[in-house]
């Protein structure tokens, strides 16, 4: 009898193990085929190789830069507006200095498959999505031959002072990544794992109507996050999450814990090259 139960708890044991590896394996499974369907969006938006440009595949990381608002002027000081004059500075300092901008699916396949980028890797990023975006920034990007990602709050498409849907759908259209910043730009540490959840769903299936493609990140709204926003992102099917917490994007660092460097109106063009060089983390 002894012997019995004996065998009857080392079969309990072995059971449990198999369950909770099984559950293991599912699990990366599935944050790999996130990964494979990120990857694959890099084809289907027409990215090339970078034929003729020199290339890494180490782990130095990668400057992602957050701007919000690209404005005629900026009389307040506002620190989430630049002016258009700057932006241009901006810009051309960038494509004077032999940098790549880079779209989230490229970002991906570094960080995540392995795969090379130019020596000279900068991503653009704006929160909100904001209607100057598309009036004022879009053409000074497209001017130099340049990409950006604009993490757009789904629930403010077609309000006064952001995007319409129409400009949204242009924009992705034409090579600009359109990501998520949640669906009501609320401060995810006040929320429940079922409402980040929830923001982070209506955001990306919102999104992806209006493009018809996959959205692979988000952006979190102020910057705040916790652990339930790093399973909800998972849980919602992105791929990546962004920060503002200052430093480059690199191999070592959680998917849905990348940083980025927020620049504002005071940056000269001496400042910006600066942090793209060499920024502690």
């Amino acid at each position: 009898m002894h012997l019995k139960k004996k065998n009857q708890t080392f079969l309990s044991l072995f059971i449990v193990l198999l369950l909770a590896c099984t559950v293991i394996f599912v699990l990366n499974e599935k944050d790999k085929n996130k990964r494979d369907i990120a990857s694959q969006d890099s084809s289907e938006i027409g990215v090339t190789p970078f034929e003729g440009i020199p290339v890494i595949n180490d782990n130095r990381g990668v400057p992602i830069i957050c701007y919000h608002r690209v404005c005629e002027d900026n009389p307040t000081k506002s620190s989430t507006i630049v002016t258009k004059e700057k932006f241009t500075e901006h810009i051309k300092t960038l494509k004077d200095n032999g940098y790549i901008t880079l779209t989230m699916a490229q970002l991906n396949d570094y960080l995540f498959n392995n795969k090379p980028i130019p020596e000279k890797s900068v991503i653009i990023t704006f929160d909100d999505g904001y209607a100057d975006n598309y009036t004022n920034a879009f053409p000074i990007l497209k001017e130099y031959n340049m990409t950006a990602t604009i993490f757009v709050i789904s629930q403010k498409l077609n309000t006064e002072g952001f995007m319409n849907s129409s400009q949204v759908k242009e924009l992705s259209d034409s090579g600009i990544d359109i990501q998520s910043h949640t669906a009501n730009h609320a401060d995810l540490i006040t929320l429940s794992y079922e409402d980040q959840l929830k923001e982070f769903t209506v955001s990306k299936e919102t999104l992806e109507k209006v493009t018809g493609k996959p959205i692979i990140s988000i952006a979190y709204p102020l910057g705040h996050f916790n652990e339930d926003s790093k399973k909800a992102a998972l849980k919602a099917g992105y791929s990546m999450g962004f920060t503002i917490d200052r430093g480059y994007a690199d191999r070592d660092d959680n998917p849905f814990q990348l940083n980025r460097i927020c620049i504002d109106y005071t940056y000269k063009p001496s400042d910006l090259l600066k942090v793209l060089k060499k920024l502690p983390k």
